[in-house]
């Protein structure tokens, strides 16, 4: 079975335990799993766990299914409207954990996608990386922790595993003569567009 995730938060963690849904192996819908990021984790979660039953959940069924032939048997397209609550709701009534990769998280003014997980009882991951969005979603901690539902928000490159490199690098930069001020973090990820290649760039200072 698939292993239960971290609670939405530490002070959830005497929460009770969100109603498990029996079947002989746990099903993931990876939504926006027709994009890049979306393809890479389904891709990335057939590879750690195959005997996990993956759902690409986008609204490009080529491409979707496409992936779902690559990956294997346990793999199925499914055509969603994350915009669309009721049609979440439906897809979600079957499913373990929902990772939500479809971004960008900037132009949603709603957290339907959580909503939704929260509604139907189901695990809940999004790779969010607006702190605007994270902020709605961290509202929904209490409602989450009634439910017994684990969620997680920003687990995405940032803020999410930036947040632990600034952590990391504070913790080893420490010395008797105190702890750094000010940290700058930059890093570069790959874009492929067509036939070519770029690279983009990023950075903060935390302070």
């Amino acid at each position: 079975p698939l292993r239960t995730p971290p609670a939405a938060a530490s002070s959830a963690a005497t929460a009770p335990a969100a109603p498990s849904k029996p079947r002989s192996s746990a099903r993931v819908l990876v939504l926006g799993g027709t994009g890049r990021v979306g393809g890479s984790t389904a891709t990335a979660l057939s590879k750690l766990r195959p005997d996990l039953n993956i759902l690409i959940g986008g609204r490009n069924r080529e491409k979707g299914e496409s992936l779902a032939s690559e990956l294997g048997e346990q793999s199925e397209f499914v055509k969603i409207d994350t915009g669309n609550a009721a049609m979440l709701e439906k897809a979600l009534e079957d499913v373990d954990l929902v990772v939500h990769t479809a971004g960008p998280f900037q132009r949603e003014a709603e957290c339907t996608v959580l909503q939704a997980a929260i509604s139907t009882k189901t695990a809940y991951i999004d790779v969010c990386d607006d702190m605007d969005y994270s902020w709605r979603a961290k509202a929904f901690h209490e409602e989450a922790k009634a439910q017994g539902v684990p969620a997680i928000t920003t687990a995405g490159i940032y803020p999410g595993v930036s947040n632990v490199m600034a952590a990391e690098l504070v913790n080893a930069a420490r010395s008797e003569d105190g702890e750094p001020e000010r940290l700058r973090l930059w890093w570069c990820w790959p874009n492929n567009i067509g036939d070519k290649f770029s690279a983009s760039w990023g950075g903060c200072n935390c302070i």
